[in-house]
C-alpha cells in the first residue's frame, strides 16, 4: 500500500535513509523541521512495515517572467529486500499524480549515481539539465579585478540570497527556489561544514557556496548581480583561501569564464503537459537537495 507519511513514520523513514544515504539520521529531522512536512513524503507499506519512500518538494521552473510549477522528487529509496519489484516505479507514478493535482506541470530530480539516469530515463525522465564544470588553471584569473570590499564568510544573508540568484539567472531558464528554501540550503551547507562567501561592492553583490578539504576547493554555485561581481568574488576567494585545486559549477550559458569548462549532465525532468525539449534551452539546475 502506498500512502502519505505521518510523524509516526519518521523512525521507519530514518531506517530506510540510514541504509540508502550517507547523511546522518539527524538530517531527516532537519528536513522536516525546516523545509517540508511528513505528508510531503509517500511510503510503501507492507504488513505494517515501510519498505520504500519518496519525497516531494515544490519549486518552480522560471524563464524571464514565465513560471512553471514543479515538483522536485527527492529522497527516493527502497530497502534492499524489496528492490527490483517495481515499487519505486509505482511510487513515482503516485508522486507525479499528486503533483499534477497540485497544478505542477513538471517533475525534476537529480539521480544519485550514473546508473540511475537509465532507471529514470525508462520512466519518462530526460537528461535536460547540465552544468559547465570548470577546473581552474594557473593564471586563469590573472587579469580579473579583485573585490574592492572585504569578502564575508559563513554569513546567512536572508533575502539577499534570493535576490542575487534570481537576478543572475534571469536570462537563463532555471529551477527557482523560494527565499525560505534557499535559506534552508544555506543552513544545510553550513551544517555540513561547507562555506558561504559573500561580497557586496560597487560592481554588485555575489555569493559562492563551496567546500574546502585538504586545499581542494569545490565551488558548488557562484552567482552575482553582475558577472563582474561574481568573477571578482571568485578571484578574491581563491586569493584568500589559496587552494591547490579548484572546481567550479557554472550555468552552461553563463558569462563567468565563458569559454572554459566541459558540459556535464546533472539533472532530469519530465513534463506533464508539454513535450517541449528543455535541453535546447540549456536550463540550469543547481543548489538542489542532492
Amino acid at each position: 500500500m502506498i500512502r502519505y507519511a505521518t510523524v509516526i513514520d519518521i523512525p521507519e523513514i530514518k531506517k530506510i535513509w540510514d541504509q540508502s544515504f550517507e547523511d546522518p539520521l539527524s538530517y531527516v529531522d532537519f528536513l522536516y523541521d525546516k523545509v517540508m512536512a511528513p505528508s510531503d513524503t509517500i511510503v510503501y507499506e507492507e504488513d505494517g512495515q515501510i519498505y520504500s519512500m519518496a519525497m516531494s518538494i515544490y519549486c518552480s521552473f522560471r524563464y524571464h517572467d514565465d513560471v512553471i510549477p514543479c515538483v522536485y522528487v527527492y529522497g527516493c529509496a527502497t530497502l534492499p529486500d524489496r528492490s527490483g519489484r517495481g515499487i519505486m516505479t509505482e511510487m513515482l507514478t503516485v508522486v507525479e499524480a499528486n503533483a499534477i493535482a497540485r497544478g505542477c506541470q513538471m517533475a525534476v530530480l537529480v539521480p544519485g549515481n550514473r546508473s540511475l539516469f537509465r532507471f529514470y530515463g525508462g520512466r519518462g525522465y530526460n537528461p535536460d539539465f547540465s552544468l559547465r564544470r570548470v577546473r581552474l588553471r594557473s593564471g586563469m584569473l590573472n587579469t580579473v579585478p579583485r573585490p574592492e570590499k572585504p569578502i564575508e564568510y559563513d554569513h546567512l544573508f536572508s533575502g539577499d540570497f534570493y535576490e542575487i540568484r534570481e537576478k543572475a539567472l534571469y536570462e537563463i531558464p532555471h529551477i527557482e527556489w523560494k527565499e525560505e528554501q534557499l535559506d534552508f540550503m544555506a543552513a544545510d551547507a553550513l551544517a555540513y561544514q561547507d562555506h558561504i562567501a559573500s561580497y557586496d561592492g560597487e560592481i554588485g553583490k555575489a555569493y559562492a557556496v563551496y567546500s574546502l578539504n585538504k586545499k581542494v576547493m569545490y565551488i558548488r554555485e557562484i552567482l552575482g548581480t553582475s558577472e563582474e561581481s561574481a568573477t571578482a568574488l571568485l578571484a578574491g576567494l581563491v586569493d584568500e583561501q589559496n587552494p591547490r585545486k579548484v572546481t567550479i559549477n557554472l550555468p552552461v550559458g553563463g558569462g563567468i569564464l565563458p569559454v572554459e569548462g566541459s558540459k556535464e549532465i546533472y539533472g532530469m525532468s519530465k513534463a506533464f503537459k508539454t513535450a517541449k525539449n528543455l535541453s535546447s534551452l540549456e536550463p540550469y539546475m543547481n543548489l538542489m537537495l542532492d
